[in-house]
């Protein structure tokens, strides 16, 4: 097994030994515990469990971690085990990857209080070193005090959400680029029938929540298929709107009315049944 994290703060080469040990259930003999820039000559090589850290320029993350465990080591566990067991024993928050996103910028942050809490993490590049700043967390954590509070959007966005509706109409609708007619159906259809899936299950991500913003951005690519449905053309046209006919029976039957000023955006006149912002 290989892990990369990062903690918040500053571990002694004992401490680390020490953590490792115990969460992996080896002794700390078979723990081989280095700086990157120093002298490599002298590790212990065969070591069942090897942790090689990087002291980081002054940033929000002290030191970044490589850990290779030997296959076969009792105590083996995966890397969002890791983090957690690391954080409880060495009193500071862990980074750890997002697996679930394919996203440089998506981690995760193993609290000293047991909590797992999502982050986006930006890598500073200046001239002498990469430094990294966490620009955001999902809930407050300690020792990330100028870290935003906020929900991740881009973890809304990534999140897989089944728009068969709309595959089977798109398999033989033509492709274009982002601003054509063609590319602009594709993208708000898709992100149309997101929203009514959403409604529909009321599921709203990981965390249960949704912000306005985004909501906002989808109810404009209805506004923009109103128009759309105008510019298809004739061959595609009358599929598109029984498609969007579809979808819209769905919104409603999954919204209640809200009564707007709006008079022809329908849509803009309900409102999701529990809010979830």
């Amino acid at each position: 097994m290989i892990a990369n994290l990062f903690t918040v703060a500053e571990v002694e080469e004992a401490g680390l030994r020490s953590a490792l040990a115990e969460l992996l259930a080896v002794p700390e003999e078979d723990v081989d515990v280095a700086d990157t820039d120093a002298d490599q000559e002298a590790r212990r090589w065969d070591a069942r469990v090897l942790c090689t850290y990087r002291v980081l320029p002054p940033g929000d993350l002290a030191l970044e971690l490589d850990i290779s465990v030997e296959d076969g080591t009792s105590g083996a566990l995966t890397e969002a085990e890791l983090a957690r067991g690391l954080a409880a024993r060495t009193a500071t928050s862990v980074l750890h990857p997002s697996l679930d996103l394919d996203l440089d910028s998506a981690y995760w942050v193993a609290t000293t209080d047991g909590r797992s809490v999502r982050c986006r993490l930006e890598a500073v590049d200046s001239d002498e070193d990469t430094t990294y700043r966490v620009d955001v967390v999902e809930e407050k954590v300690a020792d990330l005090p100028r870290a935003r509070v906020e929900i991740l959007p881009e973890v809304l966005e990534y999140e897989r959400i089944e728009t068969p509706v709309s595959d089977a109409f798109l398999a033989t609708y033509p492709t274009g680029t982002t601003s054509s007619v063609e590319g602009r159906v594709h993208y708000c259809l898709r992100v149309w029938e997101r929203l009514v899936r959403r409604l529909v299950t009321d599921r709203w991500g990981p965390r249960g929540r949704y912000p306005m913003a985004l909501f906002q951005r989808d109810l404009q690519a209805r506004d923009d298929l109103a128009q759309l449905v105008t510019e298809a053309g004739d061959q595609h046209g009358e599929g598109l709107r029984t498609v969007l006919a579809r979808l819209d029976d769905d919104f409603r039957r999954a919204t209640e009315p809200a009564p707007t000023t709006e008079t022809e955006r329908w849509w803009r006149d309900r409102s999701p049944a529990s809010i979830p912002w």
